[in-house]
């Protein structure tokens, strides 16, 4: 276990999917999840992990590229959820230590779950004062498609449920689903809708929604900010990227081990700033495609308020 610390957080990190363990403000640890590889593999892999190589589902676990079909490998019936069997949230990643913090990196081969293209990936955590940062990097030997996020699963309470917690979204819209949680292809106004947060509000009710961020992709900017209305403890997140899945932890249940006792549905809101699920198949969704030559780069903040 790997460990960053500043004047007012303390993170601990696996190379197990480049993960993100805990998260201390205080004495506070406001991520939940698993604390050990082994109950990771045994509950939910994803948690904390960096995600890839797609985040989110894929239609039929198939996608056009250049004009050819690409078939992957599915793993939630016909469909792939992020990036397949063997994914890099459930591979150990390379670590490296850093000026105030950890770089994690993994080869990944062509053909790896289906994707063309040998993959190198980097994931660059830092710590310093009151953000703790992530920097997603890239490169491809044949053209692809990519989307990496960060899969953790936050309760700025330390614990209790998660509906509970106030969050504000700059999102005037959001992706409807059809069938197996699989976007329509519509970009959906929420004026009206129970996914309007662009005011801070109480969650309240169970969301696994992708939100549309406003702003230009590839400039960092605020994507959500959550608040525990009880301590006054507050979380902003910022993202390069243009969507926010948001996700109210609903497969999570007793069976599933966690650090401070089994995983409670709805006890913690995955948080995964990324492109939109499913972007290889919707032509007015923002392209996935990363070629020979260019690098792929999502930067991620987490900014802490109160104690």
């Amino acid at each position: 276990m790997l460990e960053l610390k500043s004047k007012t957080l303390r993170a601990r990190f696996s190379p197990l999917g480049a993960k993100i363990v805990a998260l201390f403000v205080g004495d506070v640890d406001v991520v939940v999840g698993p604390g050990s590889d082994a109950d990771a593999l045994a509950s939910d892999a994803y948690t904390g992990s960096v995600t890839g190589r797609y985040a989110g589902r894929i239609t039929d676990a198939k996608f056009m590229l250049d004009g050819a079909e690409v078939r992957l490998v599915a793993n939630v019936g016909p469909d792939q959820l992020h990036g397949g069997l063997q994914n890099f949230c459930n591979t150990v990643w390379n670590a490296s230590e850093i000026p105030n913090g950890v770089r994690f990196t993994l080869s990944s081969p062509d053909g790896d779950q289906g994707y063309p293209g040998a993959m190198d990936a980097s994931a660059t955590y830092q710590l310093t004062d009151n953000v703790l940062s992530l920097d997603l990097e890239a490169a491809t030997t044949r053209p692809t498609v990519i989307n990496l996020t960060n899969h953790a699963y936050w309760n700025l309470a330390g614990g209790g449920s998660g509906l509970a917690q106030e969050v504000e979204m700059p999102a005037d819209h959001y992706l409807p689903l059809h069938g197996a949680k699989l976007p329509t292809g519509e970009i959906r106004d929420v004026t009206g809708t129970h996914f309007d947060f662009r005011k801070l509000r109480v969650v309240g009710e169970a969301y696994d929604a992708c939100f549309c961020l406003g702003g230009e992709r590839g400039k960092l900017r605020h994507g959500l900010t959550m608040r525990d209305p009880v301590s006054g403890r507050k979380m902003t997140v910022y993202t390069t990227e243009p969507g926010m899945q948001f996700y109210t932890a609903d497969h999570f249940n007793s069976s599933m081990p966690g650090k401070y006792g089994p995983l409670a549905q709805h006890n913690s809101i995955a948080i995964e700033p990324q492109n939109y699920p499913d972007a290889p198949n919707h032509s007015n969704f923002p392209s996935a495609v990363l070629r020979p030559g260019e690098v792929y780069r999502h930067r991620i903040e987490w900014r802490f308020f109160g104690q």
